[in-house]
């Protein structure tokens, strides 16, 4: 029932915020380990991956190791690592995995394990259904509260996070929109708004 209500009770990265601003804040992440497929407009590239870690079936990895279910879950218009290609869909993995050799391989050969390196990003919270249009959306107002506090991102990576499953009721759903900014950025909007927290 929690579920339902938006309490998922699963791991989440861990993440420092660095300063927090109208809208938004921005955090700091450290490197992470990855599953990601290409994203598809049906559920086959949310099954490839909730299959790799056991949740519906058998694990389909080569150790056969059930692997637990962590949020978010990331939508990315480009790869994790910011190479051009199609969008994305990615689960991040717990954190015993923190190297990708420590990941068992996947037998799907759409899933990849990945390693994600340390990153800053402004980070803004919504509820709510997600789709495209309402990412899109968000992820523009987002890139306009930046250009109000000095940092120009329209060219940055961009993801959407999604943290439960979509039998949650809409206004408990919790999203996120990242937009990738560089440590100089982070730190710039940090000391613009005088060095703390509000």
């Amino acid at each position: 029932m929690g579920i339902v209500f938006g309490k998922t009770g699963v791991s989440e990265p861990a993440y420092d915020v660095i300063t927090v601003q109208k809208g938004y804040e921005i955090r700091s992440y450290g490197p992470r380990v990855a599953i990601t497929t290409p994203c598809d407009l049906d559920n086959t590239s949310f099954m490839s991956l909730a299959s790799y870690i056991g949740v519906t079936r058998s694990p389909q990895n080569t150790k056969s190791e059930s692997i637990s279910m962590t949020a978010p879950v990331v939508k990315s218009p480009s790869p994790p690592g910011g190479i051009g290609g199609p969008p994305t869909m990615s689960f991040i993995l717990p954190a015993k995995y923190d190297k990708v050799e420590k990941a068992p391989a996947p037998t799907d050969p759409n899933v990849a394990v990945v390693a994600l390196p340390p990153a800053y990003g402004a980070v803004s919270s919504f509820s709510g259904r997600c789709g495209p249009s309402v990412a899109a959306s968000r992820h523009e107002d987002l890139l306009a509260m930046l250009g109000s506090d000095g940092v120009q991102a329209g060219g940055a990576k961009w993801e959407l996070w999604q943290y439960n499953p979509p039998f949650t009721i809409p206004w408990m759903r919790r999203n996120e929109v990242f937009v990738e900014l560089s440590r100089e950025q982070a730190e710039g909007i940090k000391e613009r708004a005088g060095g703390g927290e509000e």
